[in-house]
């Protein structure tokens, strides 16, 4: 098998279209196809079906895609750790998060593993899940941290962090939790959220009707909360360095933990120096939690 021929076979299935992978790969739509065609001849299948209107794979085509998908990822993840060694004549490794993740929290985990490490180079990228796994797979990104995400593929190796509680933060002029009925309420539509929300109404004895849906990052939240907006439910990790200074107050923790966040990485690069070094530190980096023997409301 030809592995030219292949690379046209998997951009064109990728991008579902001979049009879009011809301008990927700068050749003509036309050697496209008979590059394929060559494919086909080679392995004695059919992969695409030429009496659709739109682009469709065979069953073998589909079967193909599939594991030429998992080698051009490999592919791209070898040339991406190639050209950091060429650039930085060294290893180097690139740190993703997710927003929620990344604006509150990674910033001070980068700053205390900087100090313990100072000869480990880093990249930072703050992605949404999908983008995420996609930078994982193709090597753009080494390591990622994220929300709990379902990830189901063999290559990816996942380790959840310690739990996390929920708590209901506001900003610092609320005095007691009863003031909250004439706050409005800055409502992210999650499913944690929601629990927390409905737990926390039972606990007060009152409905919280004066709501506001917030479709932004938690920091939008914040900057809301910190401006006497409303308040929220947040995950604590998102909020503690603000309840340390004192520009956000809690009015309550709940008692059970199960928010958490998960550290992400490609199997393989698990003995890569900088990938072990910043996984040992992120297992042991423990977040401000002198917290909360006191549940309650304040």
């Amino acid at each position: 098998m030809d592995i030219h021929h292949l690379k046209i076979f998997y951009e064109a299935s990728n991008e579902k279209s001979f049009t879009k992978a011809a301008k990927k790969l700068y050749i003509s739509q036309s050697a496209v196809s008979i590059q394929i065609k060559k494919l086909e001849h080679t392995l004695g299948l059919q992969l695409i079906e030429r009496n659709s209107k739109n682009f469709k794979l065979t069953f073998a085509g589909k079967e193909l895609f599939r594991m030429s998908r998992d080698i051009f990822e490999k592919i791209s993840r070898m040339e991406n750790e190639m050209r950091k060694i060429l650039q930085y004549k060294k290893g180097k490794i690139s740190i993703g998060a997710t927003h929620n993740i990344g604006e509150p929290v990674l910033p001070g985990i980068m700053i205390e593993f900087r100090k313990n490490n100072p000869e480990i180079e880093f990249d930072l990228y703050i992605k949404n899940k999908e983008s995420l796994i996609k930078h994982l797979k193709e090597g753009t990104v080494d390591i990622a941290l994220m929300e709990e995400y379902f990830i189901e593929d063999k290559e990816i190796k996942v380790i959840e962090t310690e739990e996390y509680p929920f708590v209901v933060v506001s900003g610092t002029e609320v005095r007691d939790y009863r003031e909250l009925i004439d706050i409005p309420l800055l409502k992210r539509d999650t499913m944690l959220t929601n629990k927390y929300l409905d737990l926390f109404e039972k606990i007060i004895g009152f409905n919280l009707d004066k709501r506001i849906s917030i479709n932004g990052s938690i920091e939008t939240m914040k900057n809301l909360i910190k401006n006497g907006l409303g308040f929220a439910v947040l995950p604590y990790y998102s909020v503690y360095e603000e309840i340390k200074k004192g520009t956000l107050k809690v009015i309550y923790s709940f008692e059970k933990s199960e928010d958490k966040f998960q550290i992400v990485f490609i199997r393989e690069n698990e003995e890569k120096e900088g990938i072990t070094k910043f996984v040992e530190f992120l297992e042991s980096y423990k977040i401000n939690r002198e917290l909360f023997t006191d549940r309650r409301m304040r």
